[in-house]
């Protein structure tokens, strides 16, 4: 999930809905939890009880970084 750094009713709610349909197909979700809309994201994903993606501690494992290289 991405989004804007202050997001508006309408962002937070297509967010919801987004991760929502997703997770009703059985799909993980991955955001970065330290922006608003992924903490919205991860609460959500949570929420449903499906795997969650952490995007920036992905990025920051060795060895992402070394295969991006």
């Amino acid at each position: 999930m991405e989004g804007s750094s202050n997001p508006t009713a309408a962002e937070k709610q297509e967010c919801v809905e987004t991760v929502s349909h997703y997770v009703a197909d059985g799909w993980a979700i991955a955001a970065d939890p330290h922006t608003y809309i992924g903490w919205l994201a991860a609460l959500t994903a949570e929420t449903a009880c499906v795997p969650f993606v952490n995007l920036a501690r992905l990025a920051a494992h060795p060895w992402f970084q070394r295969e991006s290289a």
